[in-house]
């Protein structure tokens, strides 16, 4: 499952899950390359997320799409300003 939710500076927060059982099969990256798509039709910019630290597979699926990523982190979380290129990612990782 996954979404977004549009904000008013033309980036919109996105989350997306994969059940246990189906992860570390290509369908994290194939939710956020649609999301990407379907957000950059709308004219968005970028997403947001909150990733948790301990949860390497996420992180590395942002830096592995070629986005422009900053990234801040506290707490055990990282926050995440994920900026579109000018093509939408392959969801090939």
């Amino acid at each position: 499952m996954g979404q977004y939710i549009i904000d008013t500076t033309h980036t919109a927060e996105v989350t997306f899950v994969v059940r246990d059982d189906y992860q570390n099969r290509g369908i994290g990256a194939e939710l956020l390359s649609y999301l990407t798509y379907l957000a950059m039709k709308q004219g968005l910019l970028g997403f947001y997320a909150e990733v948790l630290m301990e949860n390497g597979p996420v992180f590395h699926l942002f830096e592995t799409m070629g986005f422009d990523i900053e990234k801040r982190g506290s707490d055990g979380v990282y926050e995440l300003k994920v900026m579109f290129r000018s093509v939408a990612p392959t969801g090939r990782i």
